[in-house]
């Protein structure tokens, strides 16, 4: 069972077909080449791979894991059959221009793909979502020579990429990074020679490929304290490699290898840069604002991966529950029993509510880049901004909580490895955590992107819900939703407007609860979007409008108790918190 996965391509060009900035992406000039037919084989293709090749790893890669060998991490051998046969597909660059051997596509389409990877095994994910991350980097920022050599390298297999940011001593904390970097010449571009130690960094180390492309930060001479960073590609190898034995390396080091709770057959490590060389991207201290390109489409991919896993964890349940027989006389299948079936459709509609948002966030993304006006480019990029914590953070405690309600559905088969859905909930569980963790994401959200951006991303969002309200309705049957999701609008832009006022006490307190609620909105704004596009009188119809009742009417009133929680912390409930923490428990 844990290494079946049905790729979801009807429910992923449904979404599209619905989804209206998709189709503007599609008008676009810069993918006239793209059409219907491709984007249908594109994700037929894709899934034949993810079914076949990537699905039938994930249990196997888990039980076998990442071993550390005499200073080399060793990823499970299938793994690097399945990376090189990725590869070989293209499947590396699917939204990276074709000069550097991606497939020019848009990366809405690069994230449908996305969630079939991550759905059939998430730990393959993890190293195919650093590699395009960092050839997005390297090509955004980097010299066009050294960046076009970079990324070919980065799409053809030749080398990784890493995201090298987290120091022990400092945590989240970026302003307290000490890792050092001491030029060997002036001029842009210069070598520098690079010294520390960073921690959780995955797949600093691997056998996949031959080289691998560092992308840290560190401090540059001047700049000792603060978030002034500068921003270095240090490969792990010297770059004439074809003169070097395989045993030569460029002063860069595993120090450990982390036994995790999940992701096992991803590598995670802890790495050393003793007077390691790298070359410089981007002008002196402004290395966090070139990362932010890596790190946006991390927390998109962290978004994707949730909804991968909400998927498979969802299909595993609803296979479990239709062929366990179990209660009544004859025996019933559990999938019969109402508290399974209440079950079942909560993980289906957020699974769903969660694909269309994410969806329509890489759209705007796609927007962001190409749109051929600058008011057009500047609000899709405002909007994705405002988004982006939202996806990461909401999605990936969605995907936890669906994985959980998996175990719950098969009982003592979802708690024992064999049923495969354990291995979700491990899987899962890191995902609020890396690229920022969730309260990270929800102080981001309220302060910088609603607060400090003067509210540009969250009045284009505003704008695209009232617009969705007016629309005319083909059918009567949303008409019901509409109302709830209206409702739900007009308390929601009145606590915000009462936290754009807040006192910073209250914002600390109150960011999380605010982010979950603005992700159960956009939820329900999604799933009314899909509820509209529907066609009346087919069973697949029936079953969509009955999800997205379920939504409304089961999951979206949660926003009434995270309203009361932000009211009660505008009454002092910061104070008896601390009041109760003041004697230790």
């Amino acid at each position: 069972m844990a290494e079946t996965y049905d790729p979801p391509v009807d429910e992923l060009r449904f979404v599209l077909d619905a989804s209206a900035p998709w189709h503007r992406v599609l008008a676009l000039p810069a993918f006239a080449h793209v059409d219907e037919a491709l984007v249908s084989a594109i994700l037929e293709e894709g899934a034949r791979f993810c079914a076949g090749v990537l699905a039938p790893i994930n249990h196997p890669g888990d039980e076998q894991g990442c071993v550390l060998d005499d200073g080399q991490v060793r990823v499970p051998a299938v793994f690097r059959e399945a990376y090189a046969a990725f590869v070989k597909g293209g499947w590396a660059g699917v939204d990276l221009p074709e000069e550097v051997g991606g497939q020019a596509l848009p990366t809405t389409l690069a994230v449908a793909f996305s969630e079939m990877v991550n759905g059939a095994c998430v730990a393959f994910g993890m190293m195919a979502c650093m590699v395009r991350a960092g050839a997005h980097l390297i090509l955004e920022h980097g010299e066009p020579a050294m960046a076009r050599r970079i990324a070919h390298e980065l799409l053809n297999g030749e080398a990784g990429a890493t995201i090298v940011i987290t120091e022990p001593q400092a945590g989240s904390d970026v302003s307290a990074i000490r890792t050092r970097a001491v030029p060997e010449s002036d001029g842009e571009g210069a070598d520098y020679r690079l010294t520390g130690s960073k921690v959780f960094i995955t797949c600093a180390d691997q056998d996949y490929t031959g080289q691998i492309y560092h992308f840290v930060l560190a401090r540059t001479a001047g700049r000792q304290t603060g978030a002034g960073l500068s921003l270095f590609v240090v490969p792990k190898r010297p770059a004439d490699v074809a003169a070097l034995p395989a045993s030569a390396t460029n002063g860069v080091s595993v120090l450990g290898l982390e036994k995790k709770m999940g992701l096992k057959a991803s590598p995670t490590c802890a790495v050393a840069f003793d007077d390691a060389r790298g070359v410089r991207i981007g002008a002196e201290g402004r290395g966090l604002a070139c990362m932010f390109t890596m790190m946006n489409l991390m927390r998109l991919e962290v978004a994707v991966q949730s909804v991968g896993i909400a998927s498979a964890a969802t299909q595993c349940a609803l296979r479990y529950a239709h062929e366990r027989r179990q209660g009544g006389n004859p025996s019933l299948s559990i999938v019969q029993h109402g508290d399974v079936r209440r079950m079942l459709v909560q993980m289906q509609a957020m699974t769903g509510a969660m694909r269309a948002l994410v969806l329509d966030v890489a759209s705007a993304l796609d927007l962001a880049r190409h749109a051929p006006s600058e008011t057009e480019r500047t609000a899709a990029a405002d909007y994705a901004d405002f988004m982006l914590p939202i996806c990461k953070a909401w999605m990936s405690d969605s995907a936890f909580q669906v994985a959980n309600l998996g175990v719950q559905v098969m009982g003592g088969y979802g708690y024992v490895a064999d049923g495969g859905m354990e291995q979700y909930v491990r899987d899962s569980r890191v995902m609020a955590i890396y690229e920022g963790t969730n309260g990270i994401q929800a102080q981001d959200l309220l302060r910088r992107k609603l607060i400090r951006a003067g509210a540009r991303g969250y009045a284009v969002w505003l704008a695209r819900m009232r617009e969705t309200l007016e629309m005319p309705l083909a059918d009567a049957t949303p008409v019901p939703l509409r109302a709830a999701l209206a409702s739900a609008l007009e308390r929601f832009e009145a606590i915000t407007a009462e936290l754009i006022r807040a006192e910073s006490e209250r914002l600390d307190l109150c960011a999380a609860w605010y982010l979950q609620w603005a992700g159960l909105l956009a939820g329900a704004w999604s799933t009314f979007r899909l509820a509209t596009a529907v066609e009346p009188g087919t069973v697949r119809t029936d079953v969509r409008l009955a999800t997205a009742r379920f939504y409304f009417d089961a999951i979206l009133p949660e926003a009434e108790t995270l309203e009361r929680r932000i009211r009660a912390g505008d009454a002092g409930l910061a104070g008896a918190l601390a009041d109760a923490l003041a004697v230790p428990v």
